[in-house]
């Protein structure tokens, strides 16, 4: 239960913005062989990320596992999630940035030892990096995460709404849907799974449960439906939704 709490205090830290050019990196792997040791791998070597952290280099990191609700792999997909954080542009693009460096001086020898023999069990098939500029969010976190991704035929309208109309309603309602956070992204970079979309946004949920009911649907109040101009903004809706679980992740530096 702690363990839960503390993940519902930060696993939006990845992703929350506390300045209008905070950026974060989105790398989806394929993990095959024993993906035990390679979770248990992720969980050794992000000290290696939290001394990052420590040191100023990166705002944090977080590991997530995409969920398949019927428990059946799909094997042309990605199966992990990183998403690692930068205050701005030039710290993402620094070769600082690159906290793996930091493994040889972070963990004992033992501990490398022990890295060492967990990676022998599994192989990365594919990766793909795409870099997102978040517009805006309520900052906050849950223990699963839905990501959405899209290409509105109005871009500009679309964020505009979201930030003006659905933030509001999500603000008044988060304690209503049990929801943990939510956010607003351009996509700066172009990777080939996700296509021609160009926005992402998420929803972060304290349990499957409601993120589930969230899916399923709600009402809406007649004012926000009549205000809304979605249909205008983004008439296809999104094309991509995954369903992430937090596995790991980074905290903020001590003060």
């Amino acid at each position: 239960m702690k363990k839960i709490l503390s993940l519902l205090a930060i696993v939006l830290i990845a992703i929350n913005v506390a300045q209008a050019q905070r950026v974060f990196s989105i790398h989806s792997v394929r993990v095959e062989g024993n993906i035990q040791n390679f979770e248990k791998a992720q969980k050794l070597q992000s000290k290696a990320a939290q001394a990052s952290v420590n040191s100023g280099d990166m705002s944090s990191w977080i590991l997530l596992q995409v969920v398949q609700m019927d428990g059946v792999d799909d094997e042309n997909g990605f199966n992990y999630v990183f998403v690692q954080s930068a205050d701005n542009i030039d710290q993402l693009l620094d070769p600082k940035f690159a906290w793996w460096n930091n493994i040889p001086k972070v963990l004992s020898k033992a501990e490398q030892d022990d890295l060492a023999l967990l990676n022998t069990s599994f192989k990365w098939t594919k990766d793909e990096r795409n870099v997102f500029v978040t517009e805006d969010d309520l900052q906050g976190g849950g223990e699963y995460v839905q990501f959405n991704f899209g290409r509105p035929a109005n871009t500009t309208g679309f964020i505009s709404e979201n930030k003006t109309l659905w933030k509001p309603f999500f603000k008044a309602n988060m304690a209503k849907l049990n929801m943990g956070g939510w956010g607003i992204a351009r996509r700066l970079t172009s990777g080939t799974s996700l296509g021609s979309n160009n926005i992402m946004t998420w929803d972060v949920f304290k349990s499957m449960n409601d993120l589930m009911k969230y899916r399923i649907g709600f009402a809406l109040p007649k004012d926000l439906v009549d205000k809304s101009k979605m249909a205008q903004y983004d008439p296809n809706g999104f094309s991509q939704q995954q369903i992430l679980k937090v596995l790991a992740y980074t905290s903020a530096p001590a003060k």
